[in-house]
């Protein structure tokens, strides 16, 4: 009897969990666009500290950050230090300003099925944050920036597809994704998604231990693409691959942030997006690569129709 129970109870929790994370994604949702209605266009991957300094990974916040107003954090918002960047300057010179705030678990963004911790025992890469500035809270909800770029083959991980769309962190993305920026500032707004709202990803899940820098406050780990197959599994982290050379060209290493940028669940082959027109579906790990990428960019001219995926 408990044997045949206990499927039955874990596809129930399951389906409770899944519909939490798809009311998380709609309470972000209406966060980013009472943002858009109050600041007149999303918001970008990074927000920079206007004082002179270099935009090194200390001296900038995230887009989660400027939209937590609106998620009801307000009383975090108001704990962050504008003046200074996410662990107070290139040097972390005054990281106890923002280390409350900063250190902050959101229950909103984390989804109940990814399995990562609230705080991760993996260094945070590109962070600032913490007392060894390397830590963050979980995040499990990502902007979506396009295709993600291949600019050295030995880290690219997927040679056989069609070059990418030099979408990085705070790059050009004129096209391409939501949530980025070019070298002038450029912002994106509901009248820039020319291929139409109801086909173009606002944002969707991933794991935050599937990749070294995900974690709200980083501004480098907020976003992620669509250069690698959904759910594409990340199996191992090399703590010494990026200063030692060792498994940095390894396409299921959490170091490889090119491939380590993808979308991806826990949920049973399905990951759940927040589309630009506020709704929230679920996408099947079997989709078309193509039509994958054609969801993820904004004003390339694809057609897709709603069978597509």
């Amino acid at each position: 009897m408990v044997g045949l129970l206990l499927p039955a109870v874990q596809s129930a929790r399951e389906a409770a969990r899944r519909a939490q994370c798809s009311n998380n994604l709609k309470q972000l949702g209406i966060a980013i666009h009472s943002y858009h209605d109050a600041v007149g266009s999303f918001p970008i991957s990074f927000w920079r500290v206007q004082d002179g300094r270099p935009t090194d990974g200390v001296n900038r916040h995230s887009w989660i950050a400027m939209i937590l107003p609106y998620l009801e954090q307000t009383p975090v918002y108001n704990s962050i230090n504008f003046a200074v960047g996410v662990a107070g300057g290139p040097n972390n010179d005054y990281s106890w300003m923002n280390s409350t705030g900063l250190m902050t678990p959101i229950a909103t963004l984390m989804c109940p099925t990814d399995p990562g911790p609230t705080f991760s025992n993996i260094a945070r890469a590109d962070t600032g944050v913490g007392p060894t500035a390397d830590k963050g809270p979980k995040l499990s909800y990502f902007g979506n920036i396009g295709d993600n770029h291949n600019d050295d083959a030995t880290y690219w991980p997927f040679q056989s597809l069609p070059t990418a769309r030099e979408n990085g962190f705070g790059e050009a993305g004129t096209l391409t994704g939501i949530m980025n920026r070019d070298g002038r500032g450029r912002v994106t707004s509901i009248r820039d998604v020319t291929d139409g709202t109801s086909n173009t990803f606002l944002a969707g899940e991933s794991l935050y231990e599937s990749c070294r820098w995900f974690t709200w406050p980083n501004p480098n780990g907020t976003t992620a693409s669509s250069v690698v197959p959904l759910n594409w599994k990340i199996i191992h982290h090399s703590e010494d691959a990026w200063s030692a050379g060792v498994g940095v060209d390894d396409r299921r290493d959490s170091w490889n942030w090119r491939s380590g940028f993808g979308f991806r669940s826990q949920h049973p082959g399905i990951v759940q997006f927040l589309f630009c027109d506020g709704r929230v579906g679920t996408i099947r790990e079997s989709i078309n690569r193509n039509v994958y990428r054609f969801l993820s960019t904004r004003a390339e001219g694809e057609i897709l129709s709603s069978d597509a995926y």
